[in-house]
């Protein structure tokens, strides 16, 4: 990496460095990444609901593997709506303080953290989505022998 590079990482900050209007900016796009896994979490639940194929995949394994598809679904589902409502419940917060008092977009935010367990359903979400899927080939290949 570029000595250039480097020092552009020194300069990156953290969220105890940030104003009011740059939490409001992390939130804001944390919430616009939640919607894009739900998007394709539904898009996989879609796929592998419809048609005589996921029938036939489904029909040919055992009980405990459909299962387990089904709860990665529903816990990749669960964790990212609860992300996503403690990133909206905070983006509210923010942009009524800075509504009512308009120099707090640019003061620092100190020590007050991210939304509570946000991040926590956020990586549940995300690795949920990811685990699904990979249920759902191994249950295809399951069927397939």
């Amino acid at each position: 990496m570029s000595d250039d590079g480097e020092r552009a990482l020194d300069r990156l900050t953290s969220w105890r460095e940030d104003t009011y209007a740059t939490r409001l900016s992390r939130l804001k796009q944390r919430r616009r990444d939640v919607l894009a896994v739900g998007a394709a979490l539904t898009a996989f639940v879609v796929a592998v609901a419809a048609g005589a194929a996921a029938a036939g995949i489904y029909s040919d394994v055992p009980g405990w593997l459909r299962a387990l598809i089904l709860t990665f679904v529903i816990l990749a589902g669960s964790g990212l709506a609860f992300a996503w409502m403690r990133f909206q419940e905070e983006s509210e917060r923010i942009e009524e303080a800075i509504e009512h008092h308009g120099e707090l977009a640019t003061t620092r935010i100190g020590d007050r953290r991210l939304p509570r367990h946000a991040d926590a359903f956020w990586i549940v979400g995300l690795v949920c989505t990811g685990l699904a899927p990979l249920a759902f080939l191994t249950a295809a290949w399951w069927a397939a022998f």
